[in-house]
């Protein structure tokens, strides 16, 4: 490389840095600092990985949902698709995540309940008539939003996902 490139190289980087706002200068080390170092290291030399989850569950508060849901089908970023067979019934299997011991699974269609599930954590919803032009939301709540036929709103679960119900092609049997 020539001296001109290498010159106009460590000018644009010196620029760049400058403009990063980088500060060289080191701050003196206190007592506090170095004594939260020292309690770190000393906590976390003797615990288990499990020790360590739970310290970080607690220590996060809220960034470890109450309730989780999770679909058995492919995510999409429209939601999540559940295949079923042209002209058969269509199974929405669903695990709820959660150490509440009461809480409510819905299964709305068009924001009406098509059916509601209490207390149990592996739920499996079944559309008689799937529509691909329906909307349909799996959701968890700890609150009763109401009985099958009444009208409910996705904002109100704890948490929710969007489900497509989509005719699966069927799989052709292997010759032997």
């Amino acid at each position: 490389m020539s001296y001109k490139k290498l010159l106009s190289l460590l000018a644009v980087s010196t620029l760049a840095l400058g403009a990063c706002g980088t500060d060289d200068a080191e701050e003196p080390e206190t007592d506090d600092t170095e004594q939260t170092e020292e309690t770190d290291s000393n906590e976390t030399a003797g615990s288990s990985s499990q020790d360590l989850i739970n310290q970080a569950k607690d220590d996060s508060g809220e960034a470890f949902p109450e309730y989780g849901l999770e679909v058995e089908g492919t995510w999409t970023t429209e939601g999540y698709e559940v295949g079923h067979a042209p002209g058969e019934a269509a199974t929405i299997p669903v695990d709820i995540i959660s150490e509440a011991e009461e809480y409510n699974t819905y299964l709305l269609e068009d924001g009406i309940i098509h059916e509601v599930i209490s207390d149990t954590p592996e739920v499996e919803f079944t559309v008689d008539n799937p529509s691909a032009d329906a909307e349909y939301i799996v959701g968890v709540s700890p609150e009763d939003l109401g009985e099958a036929g009444d009208e409910a709103d996705a904002e109100d679960f704890a948490r929710s996902e969007k489900v497509l119900l989509v005719e699966a092609e069927p799989e052709e049997e292997a010759e032997e």
